[in-house]
């Protein structure tokens, strides 16, 4: 019997937007630590240029609420968001037109355009959630140092040790995590706040800096070099607002909303409260800290603790945002597919990658260790992040094309929306295009590697599935129905994904002309409650003169399963254990040469070699596993 799930408090959104602080909003959280130590680095901390910062970031929340908090929580995909869920709600809008008899060349031009931009965006936003965990612990711990300069050298051990510990932490799950991670948020949120509003109300002129007028006089009053810089630095504080939508699966759009208002009021206090210390003391280094410690060395010991507990949060929301990104490019067959770990029974959408969370754990130790410093970091962080925002901005735009096309007047109602998206976007990503040469280079470099990646899995595994034999099953029957057949005792078992299908394996075999006297084709897929396991068998009819039973086993297991107990399952079906073998495909790719023009090919024939088997999915004892297969020439031309 199928169990449900449970409802109620857990799924109000006033609960989700409680999980949402600390499961999403750690990054952008934490950005009070160097934002405006970093531009203050650069400028003068005049009121003049105070003014113009503080309006430029206000701007740029405002920003982040329109397009992420509000309008593209609404573009979701069965509760899913992020790049490859938009990408997927265009291929859906884009089939029900073509459905209705619709042929239009620009409805196939702009599923293309979001099929590149989608990958782009993808590796954009891994690439640079590297660097996310990286910047958040090192900025944090490097606070140290305003009272103990006598503890520098010991900032980036702490710093790799809080982020092994933090990435061991991620088998426990998201809903757990959040748990964990929410009160100590809500602390950190409500701490910056009251710092805030102490500075602010000895100097309440510094609210006049909601007026975009200040923005717009600091962008011409300064040199165009200077303020592309500027405008690359301030981006910063609204880095991390793209897991809104990332990780609109692990909670939900209204707790999401209700969550970010509440930071928003808390940051927006903390940087105000920071220019008004600034413009009093021209202290523009590691301000937030130096904030708290004249309050009182308490009031610092405290933040500096806080900080560093918030700073590990930081990196939550990127984390978990990078499973769902993996997931959901690996359903698209971007990427190897991967066992993907449920750990929630009440939402389907929390999950955990292994392999894709130790990789990012490699993968920011190894950034710490090489630039060694937020200020470093701060130069490579939030080039590749704007051009995701760039990305996803024109793809909404085509999502939402695609959902009028019938009515298109309903559409041109987004466009000065849209338009104004494109325009904050493109500043903000023209502006990190400096920091290349300083960092950006290495978010670029790792976009580079996992685009190749992503375009190399797409291609090979596309190539492989159409070079392997296949045949529908009624043909199949059909063929076989009065073939001369050696017909050995026993059971084979094929597990196979389309039901509609004959395995590879089972059409080599038959072509041998050997048989079992059963040959099961189990199907396994995932219901929509947590646990339990639901079967049923059909004999679908029998071949070789009648001499072979053909059946079609259906598992529906819950979405919690990581493994389904086949073996198991055939024993409640009354099927005999004895001769039993489970057959599995096993296929060694070759790319013939030239290599130049098939390197691609060859770099995917690397990974096939390293993606794991099934077999262990299941249950089966490995002396009942059989692989049968062969060489597979794979090549992107033809041979005559």
């Amino acid at each position: 019997m199928k169990d449900r799930p449970h409802g109620g408090k857990g799924d109000a959104p006033i609960h989700m937007a409680y999980m949402a602080v600390g499961g999403i909003l750690g990054d952008i959280g934490t950005s009070p630590l160097y934002v405006m130590a970093i531009v203050f680095a650069r400028l003068k901390p005049n009121q003049h240029n105070i003014l113009g910062i503080l309006s430029l970031i206000t701007l740029s929340f405002a920003f982040l609420t329109l397009k992420y908090a509000y309008l593209a929580l609404n573009l979701d995909n069965e509760g899913e968001g992020g790049t490859f869920a938009l990408f997927a709600l265009i291929k859906r809008h884009a089939n029900t037109l073509r459905g209705k008899g619709i042929s239009d060349h620009r409805v196939v031009l702009l599923v293309g355009l979001a099929s590149g931009l989608s990958l782009l965006c993808g590796a954009f936003l891994l690439g640079d959630g590297i660097i996310t965990p990286s910047i958040s612990v090192l900025s944090a711990f490097e606070g140290i140092q305003v009272v103990y300069p006598q503890l520098h050298p010991w900032v980036i051990p702490l710093a790799a040790v809080v982020l092994v510990i933090l990435f061991s932490l991620q088998r426990r799950g998201t809903e757990r995590i959040a748990k964990l991670f929410s009160p100590i948020m809500l602390l950190w949120f409500a701490a910056i706040a009251i710092l805030g509003w102490i500075n602010i109300l000895k100097a309440p002129w510094i609210l006049r800096a909601v007026n975009p007028y200040y923005a717009l006089r600091l962008l011409f009053h300064e040199p165009l070099a200077l303020t592309f810089a500027i405008m690359g630095i301030v981006f910063l504080c609204i880095t991390g607002g793209e897991a809104m939508y990332a990780d609109m699966s692990h909670y939900s759009k209204n707790g999401i909303r209700l969550a970010w208002l509440f930071a928003a009021f808390c940051l927006l206090s903390n940087y105000f409260g920071q220019g008004a210390f600034l413009f009093a003391t021209g202290h523009h280094e590691n301000i937030l800290f130096a904030l708290s410690y004249k309050e009182g060395k308490g009031i610092y010991l405290g933040m500096l603790a806080l900080a560093t507990l918030a700073a590990v949060i930081a990196s939550q929301a990127i984390i978990t945002g990078s499973y769902t990104t993996y997931k959901q490019a690996m359903e698209l067959h971007h990427l190897p597919r991967l066992e993907v770990k449920m750990t929630s029974p009440r939402h389907p959408g929390q999950i955990y990658i292994a392999p894709v969370n130790w990789l990012m754990m490699v993968a920011c130790l190894f950034t710490v260790l090489f630039f060694k410093s937020s200020e470093a970091l701060g130069a490579a962080y939030g080039l590749a992040v704007t051009g995701a925002f760039v990305g996803n901005t024109v793809n909404m735009g085509g999502c939402l094309y695609l959902q009028h096309y019938q009515k298109i007047r309903e559409f041109i109602r987004y466009v000065p929306l849209l338009l104004i998206f494109l325009v904050f976007d493109s500043v903000f990503f023209s502006s990190n295009l400096w920091k290349i040469p300083s960092g950006g280079w290495f978010p670029l470099m790792v976009c580079a590697f996992l685009i190749i990646t992503m375009v190399a899995w797409h291609k090979g595994s596309y190539l492989l599935y159409r070079s392997i034999p296949k045949e529908d099953r009624r043909e199949f029957a059909n063929r076989l129905k009065e073939a001369e057949m050696a017909v050995l005792p026993g059971m084979s078992v094929y597990m196979v994904r389309d039901p509609h299908r004959v395995p590879a394996a089972l059409i080599m075999e038959a072509k041998e002309g050997v048989l079992r006297k059963q040959i099961l084709l189990v199907t396994v897929t995932s219901h929509h409650y947590p646990w339990g396991v639901d079967y049923e068998k059909l004999l679908l009819g029998k071949v070789a003169k009648d001499q072979v039973e053909v059946y079609q086993i259906f598992i529906e297991k819950g979405f919690m399963r990581s493994f389904v107990p086949v073996p198991h399952v055939l024993d409640s079906l009354d099927f005999e254990e004895e001769h039993r073998r489970y057959v599995f495909g096993d296929w060694h790719v070759l790319v013939p040469l030239p290599p130049r023009k098939n390197l691609l090919l060859r770099y995917f024939a690397f990974i096939y070699r390293l993606v794991p088997t099934l077999a262990g999915k299941f249950l089966i004892p490995k002396d009942q596993v059989v692989y049968i297969g062969g060489d597979v020439e794979i090549t992107f031309k033809k041979r005559t």
